[in-house]
């Protein structure tokens, strides 16, 4: 018995093809999305619990290329440029910078995972749409003639579930992650506050 991806691919037309092409391009981008978000929320959990401890225990800072480094490197910045009671609306400006980075492409996932069972069902209905053309074309309804269209027609939708379900899982999970991440964040954010002012005056005493 032929492989039934093999045979589905031969038994499809131009647009049944494209589809399913469609659909494993949509695949591989939202696996990549996926993979790259463990690492980079991995690397920046770690790294901001390693900043947090010397901010906290007040030790010099070793500079991390991590978001609470980029958002105090902000403040500072600010900190000669902008009244000390508005400093604080700026260092909130920068979380939500941080937020548009770590959150970047977890759009294109439930982009996904919203738009890829529909592809499949698509691709079924026009399937099924040649099935019945065949048979109104050979004036035959025999079961075997219509399930073997059928069958081929359904292939799309199980591509286009293949691919949404773990794009669907990938966008919540990581969609939780980002906010545990921010909400700890936004916690630290008094702490960083603290330092900036500590640092404006250590330096006026240089």
């Amino acid at each position: 018995m032929e492989n039934i991806w093999i045979a589905s691919w031969r038994q499809s037309d131009i647009v049944g093809r494209a589809i399913i092409v469609v659909l494993v391009c949509l695949s591989f981008y939202s696996w990549k999305i996926i993979i790259e978000k463990f690492f980079l929320f991995r690397d920046v959990d770690k790294k901001n619990r390693i900043f947090e401890s010397y901010i906290k225990k007040g030790e010099n800072i070793r500079f991390f290329k991590c978001p609470l480094n980029n958002i105090l490197s902000y403040g500072i910045e600010m900190r000669e440029r902008v009244r000390s009671e508005d400093l604080q609306s700026h260092i909130e400006k920068a979380l939500i910078k941080e937020e548009g980075k770590l959150g970047a492409k977890l759009t294109a996932l439930a982009t996904i995972s919203t738009i890829s069972p529909f592809l499949g069902l698509l691709g079924t209905v026009w399937g099924l749409l040649l099935s019945f053309q065949g048979i109104a074309a050979a004036g035959s309804s025999s079961v075997r003639f219509v399930a073997g269209g059928v069958f081929t027609a359904l292939i799309t939708t199980v591509v286009g579930l293949i691919v949404a379900i773990p794009a669907a899982v990938g966008y919540n999970y990581y969609r939780e992650r980002l906010n545990n991440i921010l909400e700890r964040m936004e916690f630290f954010l008094p702490y960083m506050m603290e330092y900036v002012r500590s640092y404006a005056e250590r330096k006026r005493t240089m």
